[in-house]
């Protein structure tokens, strides 16, 4: 039986044409001649490749689609389309031989033979094929992956325990930027008050009438002025802590800047 499968083999390979293209790449089947287009039936499916992209069409002996096409006038019942398909497969015509099949289910829904060649299986007194096959045998699909149930089920804790780790990890950024956010707007602020306690500081300053606060006392700016006691009195250690109210006092522009009281 192995002998006899390998020599319908060879002589299938060896009937077999052989089109090679202007590229390199070569591709062997039933060659067929189609207008401007050449068709190579494959094992695997057909391809179709434009004539100026063919270099050479190398033919196997036999025309082997002319040959079905003659079988196929005479197979008009269920058994002469099986034994056409079964041979349009040996001689590497499987597109046909799909055809043929479903031909025969249309004649004989139940027809085993053409089933199992299309990929049905009976399960529970249905013929099923694909995913409800799949399914039945009690498959799971993943990600586009059939798999046992026990497969399945360990690859979705897996996913889970994955997404848990990633929704921590996310929530710990999240937090991470939110303190890093309240602490540079905490920074912002002492900076701002720190600038305006500078600011204020540099403002007052002593004159003849008292400490006066303003941008430039000593040169004739209008300012608060806090008159002083007397004459005599010693400059305070330091300004005064707050502005006082009303509006502010005039201090004659063009004046020479007196000179404060020394200490005594």
């Amino acid at each position: 039986m192995r002998a006899l499968l390998l020599s319908l083999a060879l002589a299938s390979a060896a009937a077999a044409d052989e089109v090679v293209l202007r590229n390199g790449s070569s591709f062997s089947g039933v060659v067929r001649e189609q207008g401007d287009k050449v068709i190579v039936e494959m094992d695997y499916g057909t391809m179709t490749f434009k004539k100026v992209d063919v270099r050479t069409i190398q033919r196997g002996g036999e025309d082997l689609f002319t040959q079905y096409q003659e079988k196929a006038r005479t197979a008009t019942d269920v058994k002469s389309m099986i034994e056409l398909a079964a041979w349009a497969k040996d001689k590497g015509l499987p597109g046909r031989a799909t055809e043929l099949y479903r031909k025969v289910l249309v004649l004989d829904p139940q027809q085993p033979e053409a089933r199992a060649a299309l990929g049905y299986e009976k399960v529970n007194g249905q013929w099923l094929e694909g995913d409800e096959l799949m399914t039945a045998r009690g498959f799971v699909k993943v990600a586009g992956r059939w798999m046992t149930k026990d497969t399945a089920d360990r690859i979705r804790e897996i996913e889970a325990a994955d997404r848990v780790e990633v929704d921590r990890a996310n929530l710990a950024r999240r937090m991470a930027d939110q303190k890093h956010t309240e602490e540079m707007t905490r920074l912002g602020l002492e900076r701002d008050r720190l600038e305006y306690e500078k600011s204020r500081e540099s403002r007052w300053s002593w004159s003849r009438n008292g400490w006066v606060f303003g941008p430039a006392p000593f040169g004739g700016v209008v300012g608060y002025v806090l008159p002083a006691s007397g004459p005599s009195q010693t400059v305070p250690p330091s300004p005064p802590s707050t502005v006082p109210p009303g509006q502010p006092s005039p201090v004659p522009l063009g004046q020479p800047s007196p000179v404060p009281p020394t200490r005594r």
